[in-house]
């Protein structure tokens, strides 16, 4: 009798394994339909030598920090990118050239919305940069400029700034924002971007580009590709200037040259002389004063682009 137990016992105790096998696997395919998660038996066999597609995602390049410009590369089938809800325009070549401005710091959101699939965002942290303060006392003069000298500095704004918008409206005509940027002009750094200056306690504008002092005359060429939207002067503060167009809104400036080498509506090539270091307009020594803003469409549509000014040394990093 003892015997006979023995194979019972075992029968029974795989029949209880099997009745718990089958009401897992019901569990679980119950949780699969109400989550509409794929089955396992649903999905295939990778084949040998087979990889699974890559996760979309953005590719950036440039220097995440105040003044740095940033070229975004979003994943196929991207019909807008965002930074902080604000769309950026899209540059000729599909790429997003995206400005960091001077005071930018902490989290910004990077989000590609894309046609029948999920947005792709990226977080970037901008670190705080610091920069050269120096304050001063008051100089003790409430001078106010004659209108004359009001209404002329009004004309040469509105002309400096419609070269700017021309070059906003047309992002395709050039293609240079493309290149690997050059040096403009050989000679020693003699202001950086963003320091800034305090008279008495009142802020004036932050110095809003990179200057490089030599000798009178020494050559200025083009550091990447563009067409030249403004070459004319001397105007009050500027001197003889020029504004370079490199496309996709991105422009150059010039200030205080000695002599221009080319002239509205040109057409160059990177390295082309553009003309040569002075001391013109509102300058206490020959040296090239060289600036980089970028064109973005104002925030609500309709109206003028709006300008952002970068640092234009960390496009030659």
């Amino acid at each position: 009798m003892h015997r006979q137990k023995r194979p019972l016992r075992a029968m029974r105790k795989r029949a209880r394994r099997a009745f718990c096998e089958v009401m897992a696997f019901r569990a679980g395919l119950a949780a699969a339909l109400l989550l509409g998660m794929p089955l396992a038996s649903e999905a295939a066999p990778a084949a040998e030598g087979e990889t699974k597609p890559a996760q979309a995602k953005l590719e950036i390049a440039g220097a995440i920090q105040p003044g740095g410009l940033l070229f975004v590369k979003a994943p196929p089938g991207t019909s807008a990118l965002k930074v902080n809800g604000q769309a950026v325009l899209p540059a000729p070549d599909g790429r997003f050239l995206v400005g960091l401005p001077r005071d930018s710091q902490g989290s910004i959101l990077l989000q590609a919305d894309r046609v029948a699939a999920p947005p792709v965002q990226a977080e970037l942290v901008v670190p705080r940069r610091t920069y050269r303060i120096q304050r001063l006392p008051a100089l003790g003069t409430t001078d106010t400029p004659a209108q004359d000298w009001l209404d002329r500095r009004a004309r040469e704004v509105a002309q400096i700034s419609a070269a700017k918008q021309a070059a906003a409206a047309d992002q395709t005509a050039a293609s240079g924002y493309g290149q690997m940027f050059s040096r403009p002009a050989a000679g020693r750094i003699s202001g950086v971007y963003g320091s800034q200056r305090v008279f008495g306690g009142l802020e004036r504008p932050p110095h809003w580009g990179l200057d490089i002092a030599n000798a009178t005359g020494t050559p200025i060429r083009a550091p990447a590709e563009g067409i030249v939207r403004l070459a004319g002067g001397p105007y009050l503060l500027e001197g003889n200037m020029i504004v370079l167009d490199h496309g996709a809104g991105l422009v150059t400036l010039y200030v205080h040259l000695d002599r221009l080498a080319v002239k509205s509506g040109d057409k160059v090539k990177q390295g082309e002389q553009l003309g040569t270091i002075g001391t013109t307009g509102r300058s206490t020594g020959p040296h090239l004063h060289w600036g980089l803003s970028l064109m973005r469409p104002p925030a609500r549509g309709g109206g003028q682009f709006a300008e952002m000014r970068l640092d234009p040394a960390l496009l030659l990093n």
